[in-house]
C-alpha cells in the first residue's frame, strides 16, 4: 500500500557508483538535478543495523508526476468501507531508494519530493500535515473485485509530531498504518505494520518508510531506527 512511490513519474536513466538506478525514456531531462537527487540517497553503509543491507541501492528518479506521492487512507463518506485516499501536493522532481535488506522481515525506502520553491515545499508539508491527521482511527470494510468476490480488510491509523527528527525548527511528522486484509480464494492476506516519516528540508520533503509485510508489528527498536535513517538523510541531502 505504500509503496507506490513512482506512479505516474517519467523515469531517467543513471548509473552512480554503487546505486542502481532505474531507466526509461524522458521529456525533459535534468541532468544536473538528477546527478544530485542519485548521488544524495545513503548507502548500505550509512543504515542502522536494524536495516544492514547487501551494497547498492536502486533508486528511480522522475521529473514530472501527475499525482504526488500516497500518504494515507482513510475511511470513505458513506459506510466507512470505502477508504479514501491523499496524496502529496505534486513535486517537480521525485527519486525513490530500496534496499536489499538482509533482514527480510522489514523494508526501507527513503522517497525525496522536490518543489519549485522553499515556499511551495513548506505549503505541501502545510498540507500533508492535516491529510495525514484525517487518515487516523480504525475500519474495517470489503473490496469488490469485477467478478463479485469480496476483500475483506481492517486498517488502524496514527500519525503525529517526532521531535526528535526537527530541521530548521520544523518537526517532522509520522503516518503508523497497520493493515489486516484477509485472504479469500488464492489472493493471499495482505498483513503489514508500516510506518512512515515525513521531513521538511528546504525546498524538499524526505520521506523515510519501514514496514514488517507481515503480521509482526515494528518493535520501538525499528522506529528508533528509522528516526536515525530520517536524520541521516537531512545530512546527506543537505551536504
Amino acid at each position: 500500500m505504500m509503496k507506490k512511490f513512482s506512479a505516474g513519474i517519467t523515469i531517467s536513466a543513471l548509473v552512480l557508483g554503487s546505486m542502481a538506478v532505474a531507466t526509461g525514456a524522458v521529456q525533459a531531462y535534468d541532468k544536473a538535478g538528477y546527478g544530485f537527487a542519485a548521488s544524495h540517497f545513503l548507502n548500505a553503509k550509512d543504515l542502522p543495523k536494524e536495516f544492514a543491507s547487501k551494497p547498492g541501492a536502486t533508486v528511480s528518479i522522475g521529473d514530472s508526476m501527475r499525482q504526488g506521492s500516497f500518504l494515507c487512507a482513510s475511511p470513505g463518506p458513506d459506510d466507512g468501507s470505502i477508504p479514501n485516499s491523499f496524496n502529496l501536493a505534486p513535486s517537480v522532481l521525485n527519486a525513490n531508494a530500496s534496499y536489499n535488506e538482509k533482514n527480510k522481515s522489514v523494508s526501507l525506502w527513503i522517497n525525496v519530493n522536490q518543489y519549485r520553491s522553499n515556499t511551495a515545499a513548506e505549503k505541501a508539508f502545510a498540507k500533508l500535515g492535516k491529510d495525514i491527521k484525517k487518515c487516523d482511527g480504525s475500519y474495517s470494510g470489503a473490496s469488490t473485485d469485477e467478478d463479485g468476490t469480496s476483500y475483506p480488510y481492517t486498517l488502524g491509523v496514527t500519525s503525529g509530531k517526532i521531535p526528535a527528527v526537527t530541521v530548521a525548527g520544523v518537526e517532522s511528522v509520522y503516518t503508523n498504518q497497520n493493515a489486516n486484509n484477509a485472504a479469500v480464494g488464492n489472493p493471499a492476506a495482505y498483513l503489514s505494520d508500516t510506518y512512515t516519516i515525513f521531513t521538511l528540508l528546504n525546498d524538499v520533503i524526505i520521506s523515510t518508510q519501514t514496514s514488517t509485510e507481515t503480521a509482526l508489528d515494528l518493535t520501538p527498536g525499528q522506529k528508533k531506527a528509522l528516526e536515525q535513517v530520517a536524520n541521516r538523510m537531512v545530512t546527506t541531502w543537505a551536504s
